[in-house]
């Protein structure tokens, strides 16, 4: 990179102008979104027969979207897997006796640098949903059946990236 000169910054990310030079040494710009980074989790419930998704309305494209439980790493000096414990209980009110790494995703690597890891968490115990934000307060909790999940995507009543590789990678291990 030969310069990156910050043009915007709000509370999830910046955005970068940059300029780089190829192996042909010839100068391009480009927009870089610069991202906190952020955590996503798999919550399967106790028969291993469920997962807690949550449906929540998604400014950017307009819609609501039916995907895991995630969570920008917003608190400085936290863990992500802190952070995963932490959305688990504000987004869905359980808590996970075992939270375990699944997978880090990169979502858009055309333009940022967005990473978000994700977490299967198991012996979830109930506790009180801990809503943060007006996203999370209006945002409804569905319990789906695992076995349900190959046709929700292929019906595209799963769309969201993070979700659909989270809830793959998640039964590839349950039923390893």
């Amino acid at each position: 990179m030969l310069s990156a000169e910050q043009v915007f910054e709000g509370y999830a990310f910046k955005v970068e102008q940059t300029k780089w030079v190829d192996h042909l040494d010839q100068e391009f710009e480009r927009d870089v979104v610069r991202h906190k980074g952020a955590v996503a989790i798999v919550p399967i419930t106790e028969d291993l027969e469920h997962v807690y998704l949550v449906r929540q309305f998604r400014p950017a494209i307009g819609d609501w979207l039916l995907e895991l439980p995630a969570g920008l790493r917003d608190v400085a000096g936290e863990k992500e897997i802190d952070t995963a414990h932490r959305e688990l209980m504000e987004e869905v009110g359980y808590s996970a006796k075992s939270m375990d790494y699944l997978m880090t995703l990169r979502t858009a690597v055309g333009f940022s640098d967005e990473e978000i890891s994700i977490f299967l968490a198991l012996g979830l115990e109930a506790g009180k949903r801990e809503a943060d934000g007006i996203e999370e307060e209006t945002m409804t909790v569905e319990r789906v059946p695992l076995c349900d999940i190959p046709m929700m995507i292929e019906t595209k009543q799963l769309v969201d990236a993070k979700t659909i590789a989270g809830l793959s990678v998640a039964l590839h291990r349950l039923n390893a």
